[in-house]
């Protein structure tokens, strides 16, 4: 994991210090605010709307916001390091590793044995290994956020519309299912075909005007074009300027006609006037949208002999969640870290007006330092196994 990605998780437990001074209000000892007679609403990954946490105005909407956007948060930092678990375990154990040699019990420490088995597992077989990836791309749940600003607002009228979706988008992070001709990329993945005519990054099943997995140009090809596909490709498809094909799945660029089901991979930008939420809020709305944020796992080329055919095999099944978690999912939980720990300082007195909304501070806080704990463990073990594939690790983010 690179330098200023560890440097961002080491300041979130500093930042959090602030959330663990709550006052006590009705319950006897600070202990007693973490049973369930004080927060029993409180769990990672839950939807929280209709919980009421017993303040006043505008001090409950904030307060609902902030902790819908840590439930999301920790939700989804608990479903990464299961996948990364989940994967290197895959591998580790169809490459023959011993299962008995992984004795850790806490999810982040799990991760970190089973990658690291997985890693020896595949050995010297990675130095025969020819991999090429299609890089991982997550999309931001705009109705997510957009609902959640509603809520902030208190205004049902306010409820995000196809045509809102498309206004508060950038043009270059708008998406959707293209009935026409789609101009850009159509976005398939390692286990939706798409129309290609043009570059597929991933696999092309048709004909490729290159090489394909060492066949001369013009032959049937299965496997990574070097030139043009044309025909299916398994991953994302660009299209030429003069290609007449239809996409039949996301189309990202544009559209000749109003694109359906529109989606937006980044934040929204601030709507109407009338639907403004408080920037307190909003804060916790973005976090929330970016924490439940939908990931498409990369085509992925292997080749080699067939002295290493177990290992491609495990590898073409395991190894896109690895990417996605190296990638691009990982990265997306850190910024909605970043948000979630900025909408906790907005916090300061507003919870002095509930017992309740003290008292599920305290898990709320718990679950946040154990969720970046997660997310370390699944940058730096996905990313170890990554290096060992040598595998290019993406940009900073």
């Amino acid at each position: 994991m690179n330098i200023r990605l560890t440097w961002r998780i080491a300041t979130f437990p500093l930042a959090l210090a602030a959330l663990s001074v709550v006052p006590v209000m009705g319950c006897d000892k600070a202990a007693e605010l973490q049973n369930d007679l004080c927060c029993r609403d409180f769990t990672p990954g839950a939807d929280l709307a209709t919980v009421q946490w017993g303040l006043e105005g505008e001090a409950e909407l904030d307060y609902g916001a902030f902790m819908q956007s840590v439930s999301d948060f920790t939700g989804a930092a608990g479903s990464i390091v299961a996948d990364v678990s989940g994967a290197c375990q895959a591998i580790a154990l169809d490459l023959g590793a011993d299962a008995a040699t992984v004795t850790a019990t806490k999810p982040s420490e799990r991760a970190t044995q089973w990658c690291e088995l997985a890693i020896d597992a595949i050995g010297e077989a990675a130095a025969d290994l020819s991999i090429s990836v299609q890089p991982p791309s997550c999309t931001v749940d705009a109705s997510v956020q957009a609902n959640c600003e509603a809520r902030c607002n208190a205004n049902a009228e306010c409820q995000l519309t196809p045509a809102e979706i498309i206004a508060r988008c950038n043009p270059a992070q708008l998406s959707g299912r293209c009935e026409g001709q789609c101009t850009g990329t159509c976005e398939g993945s390692a286990n939706l075909a798409v129309n290609c005519d043009g570059t597929c990054e991933g696999t092309c099943e048709g004909t490729c005007d290159a090489e394909c997995g060492g066949q001369p140009a013009g032959s049937e090809c299965r496997g990574e074009c070097k030139g043009k596909c044309t025909g299916q490709c398994r991953g994302s498809c660009s299209f030429e300027g003069s290609a007449n094909v239809q996409c039949n799945a996301d189309c990202s660029g544009t559209c000749d006609v109003d694109f359906k089901a529109p989606k937006c991979r980044a934040q929204l930008s601030e709507p109407s006037v009338d639907c403004r939420a408080n920037v307190k809020c909003n804060g916790s709305c973005e976090a929330s949208a970016s924490a439940r944020a939908s990931c498409r796992e990369p085509a992925v080329n292997i080749e080699g002999g067939e002295d290493v055919e177990a290992v491609i095999t495990t590898l073409k099944t395991n190894l896109p969640r690895l990417l996605v978690a190296a990638q691009a999912r990982g990265r997306l939980l850190l910024d909605s870290a970043e948000a979630v720990v900025a909408a906790s300082g907005n916090l300061e007195g507003a919870v002095t007006g509930s017992v309740k909304a003290g008292a599920c501070i305290i898990p709320a806080t718990n679950a946040i330092t154990q969720a970046v704990e997660n997310i370390e463990a699944s940058l730096t073990a996905s990313t170890k196994v990554m290096a060992e594939l040598r595998i290019a690790p993406a940009g900073d983010e």
